[in-house]
């Protein structure tokens, strides 16, 4: 007798366990996904001693080797966006680098509305410091000495104090609104070394967008980057535009802009050497296009976004089972050619009391991963999805190698399972 009930405990041990388990593949991956195609092994960190970049050192991240995982419940109402979007910044300013003998001479400035704020840096501190009496603005048949011809003017210090990050020895002055606009000559005659003249209109109507289509890739994957200027809420034709991608180890690469026939320009960039520093690269364009009355308008932008090396991938299986009684486990196979530190993290959604798909819960986990195939499991503590119920959905799933600070694969979508 007590063998026979023995025996039933274990048979139904054996299935519940069957019951409460599955295996998955991830669902196919839509064109906004990021997946990678093949491995790529990823560049030997840049030495300690060679980490700098224009003379300042980089901060190398730890790498942690302890296993880590973690879950919290959402509210049903998160904003949860699995397609991030791209970074894009309007623009209302410009930077032109002009030597000594430029500044002597005088250096044109385009101005598209009054009250601009002009900013000079010195590329010497010491010998290349102005001051406001020393220079001269010629504009509307009038010069003025820049502390007549401004309205406010400022030195690091003061703004330093105001939270402005500024180089050494800048100068800063707002031009007088009842100056006007349009172009103004900036001379210097005292100027010594080189220069960076900066020129922000903040009541000008003319802006500049550098907008790309997605905010991370992977090595060989291209960014399409899409420039245009408005006035106010109207899109303005742009005449030229230039401009160079800048790698996070300082490496530029020109980039060549083709015309559209809406009056916006267009670029495509698609890195292929990975950076040895961690990073974001940066797109930055620069603009020239005119006001409609003849005169013209400049404005430079950036845009940033990241590069990873596909280093590793989900090999697309997925385990699901209980975690305890009432939490759940997704066990995520993982290919890795490099060694490294790797973080999954995903959304489980599930259905509500009303039976609406909700997001319930946010999960990660990360661990050192040697080369080969390896897994790791998403956790859903019983606490996190104690809102939730089947079926459930993982959106938003991510694999992050977080040594290199980079995204190496994100599906919006990534499975649907009735039970673990």
């Amino acid at each position: 007798m007590n063998r026979r009930i023995l025996a039933a405990g274990v048979l139904a041990g054996l299935f519940a366990t069957s019951a409460f388990a599955g295996t998955h593949a991830l669902l196919p991956a839509t064109p906004t996904d990021m997946v990678p195609v093949a491995l790529q092994a990823a560049p030997a960190p840049m030495p300690a001693t060679a980490a700098t970049l224009a003379g300042v050192d980089i901060p190398r991240p730890h790498a942690e080797h302890r296993p880590v995982s973690v879950s919290w419940a959402l509210p049903a109402d998160a904003p949860v966006n699995p397609v991030p979007q791209p970074f894009a910044r309007t623009s209302r300013e410009y930077w032109t680098d002009v030597s000594a003998t430029e500044m002597q001479r005088g250096v044109e400035l385009p101005l598209s509305a009054p009250g601009a704020v002009i900013r000079i840096s010195p590329s010497d501190p010491k010998g290349g410091r102005l001051d406001a009496s020393a220079v001269t603005f010629r504009m509307n048949g009038q010069t003025l000495a820049g502390d007549r011809a401004a309205s406010t003017v400022g030195d690091v210090a003061s703004l330093r104090a105001a939270g402005m990050a500024v180089p050494d020895a800048s100068l800063v002055m707002q031009l007088r609104p009842g100056l006007g606009a349009g172009p103004v000559t900036l001379q210097a005659p005292n100027a010594s070394g080189r220069y960076v003249v900066h020129v922000f209109e903040p009541k000008s109507p003319f802006t500049v967008t550098a907008r790309a289509d997605r905010d991370d890739l992977l090595l060989g994957q291209r960014l399409h980057l899409d420039v245009a200027m408005k006035d106010g809420d109207r899109q303005r034709p742009l005449q030229a535009v230039g401009g160079f991608l800048r790698a996070p180890d300082g490496s530029t690469t020109l980039l060549d802009y083709h015309a559209n026939a809406d009056g916006s320009f267009s670029t495509d960039v698609a890195p292929v050497q990975p950076s040895r520093t961690p990073g974001l690269w940066e797109l930055h364009s620069f603009t020239i296009g005119d006001d409609g009355q003849g005169h013209a308008v400049r404005r430079d932008t950036t845009s940033v976004f990241a590069v990873a090396t596909p280093d590793a991938k989900l090999d697309g299986t997925a385990d699901t089972r209980r975690a305890g009684r009432h939490g759940i486990d997704v066990a995520l196979g993982v290919t890795v050619d490099s060694a490294s530190r790797f973080a999954v993290s995903g959304v489980l959604y599930g259905r509500d009391a009303q039976g609406r798909l909700v997001p319930g819960a946010f999960a990660q986990s990360a661990a050192w991963l040697k080369p080969g195939e390896r897994r790791l499991v998403l956790r859903f503590d019983p606490s996190s999805i104690a809102g939730i119920g089947a079926p459930y959905e993982l959106r938003d799933l991510r694999l992050q190698d977080q040594p290199a600070i980079s995204l190496v694969e994100r599906r919006a979508l990534a499975l649907r399972f009735d039970r673990p």
